[in-house]
């Protein structure tokens, strides 16, 4: 049994991505370390998923995960049988990462603690500010096929603030609140395992390596001077900017009303995509719309003032997680979006040439 667990949590748009890519590539300077980082035994050459963990957790948790069906989970559970195996196999310390896990109410994360089974757990949180991470989890729904306004979002999220506390703990599709109010998160996961067993790591933001160098700092494996430093090859989330969300948000919306089946969709937002990040003037990144910044300023004020009551452990500076609407983009234009549009059309064009009308119906 992994004499000590090293959980990491998310929360999503935190550079979980890039932390879990590093820690994949170096599964074998970890392991020399004492550091087990849990991999599927059966990898394809050359893949470059990484969710693995979050994937193991769907047949643990099931129904806790909204997006998750039966039939998934099911699928999952011989994969989440063999993280289990190696843990227990392992005398130093294991890391689990799983950004999904920082959603689940208490009972699930209760459930994860003790099926992984460790004598000592310890749980981390990478985080940024809601001023970054609202832009970026609504453009994500957008590259996955959603057509919903950045505004109509944040209403939604409204809503389910202002219900309360006790709703966001126990309604499923208030998730996102479960996991972004850090201080309600961090006191779920110490009440657990105790608040000196909760870390909170900040995103310093770019270059992203600093987030590496943080983490490492945080988890305490021993000496990681033999673990190879960030060279440029590990690959991060690339963004799309506000003018380009508002074309595949309206994409989006005609390919499902001229019924595309999803996977072709799927493809065809991705060469778009690819389109769009060899642009060399892509217009503004996304940022809160004037009329949510000063909902967001108190969002980020309570929040961040309860994660420094909560008593858990902080690496890095908290003030980092605050809002800021001098940090705001400038607001895109109508050319912005007709230049984005513009390659989006040339883009369709060069993927599908064969197809008169890429938006037409059983094509």
């Amino acid at each position: 049994m992994a004499e000590r667990l090293v959980l990491h949590i998310g929360v999503q748009k935190s550079g979980t991505t890039y932390l879990q890519q590093m820690m994949q590539d170096r599964t074998r300077e970890l392991a020399a370390i004492g550091a087990l980082y849990p991999v599927p035994p059966r990898r394809r050459p050359g893949a470059t998923r990484v969710n693995y963990h979050e994937t193991a957790s769907y047949a643990l948790l099931r129904g806790e995960y909204a997006w998750v069906t039966e039939a998934r989970a099911a699928k999952e559970q011989a994969w989440w049988e063999n993280l289990q195996k190696q843990i227990r196999s392992w005398e130093g310390t294991a890391v689990v990462s799983a950004e999904a896990l920082s959603v689940v109410r208490s009972d699930a994360a209760r459930k994860t603690i003790e099926a992984l089974g460790s004598p000592d757990t310890r749980v981390f949180i990478t985080a940024r500010g809601l001023g970054k991470l609202l832009p970026s989890v609504w453009q994500q729904h957008i590259r996955n096929g959603k057509s919903s306004s950045f505004h109509s979002y944040l209403r939604q999220l409204q809503r389910q603030r202002e219900a309360g506390w006790e709703a966001v703990e126990s309604d499923e599709k208030a998730h996102l609140w479960r996991a972004f109010a850090l201080g309600r998160l961090a006191r779920r996961w110490a009440s657990i395992v105790g608040t000196g067993k909760v870390t909170l790591i900040t995103n310093p933001g770019s270059p992203a390596d600093r987030l590496w160098h943080r983490f490492l700092e945080a988890v305490e494996l021993g000496d990681t001077s033999g673990v190879s430093a960030p060279d440029g090859s590990t690959t991060v989330h690339s963004g799309v900017t506000a003018p380009e969300a508002e074309v595949l948000r309206t994409l989006n919306s005609n390919l499902v009303a001229a019924e595309w089946p999803a996977d072709d969709a799927r493809r065809l937002r991705a060469r778009i995509i690819e389109g769009f990040a060899k642009r060399s003037s892509r217009g503004p990144r996304l940022g809160i719309p004037a009329a949510y910044r000063e909902t967001v300023d108190a969002w980020s004020r309570d929040d961040v003032d309860d994660l420094r009551d909560s008593g858990v452990r902080i690496v890095g500076d908290a003030d980092e997680l605050r809002y800021s609407s001098d940090a705001e983009p400038p607001e895109h234009t109508v050319s912005d979006v007709a230049e984005a549009a513009g390659s989006a059309a040339a883009t369709a064009a060069a993927w599908s040439p064969g197809l008169k009308n890429p938006l037409a119906k059983g094509d």
